[in-house]
């Protein structure tokens, strides 16, 4: 799973760009990725689901487009 834990350190915060720079910096198949990424380690941090039915979803959907 590819989900990193998000920390309250303010430091770790301030070391990162800006939204808006990593917006100008991406390239759009970048920035689609960069949001999926963000809102499945939310959605997982969240206990919406876990990593495990993530990755059973993720294997389903994969060998439907496969067939």
């Amino acid at each position: 799973m590819a989900t990193v834990p998000i920390s309250s350190d303010t430091k770790q915060s301030q070391s990162l760009m800006s939204y808006n720079e990593a917006i100008d910096r991406l390239s759009r198949e970048e920035r689609f990725r960069a949001t999926v990424y963000a809102m499945n380690t939310l959605l997982v941090q969240k206990g919406i689901y876990s990593p495990e039915e993530f990755e059973l979803q993720f294997r389903s959907f994969a060998a439907k487009q496969l067939r």
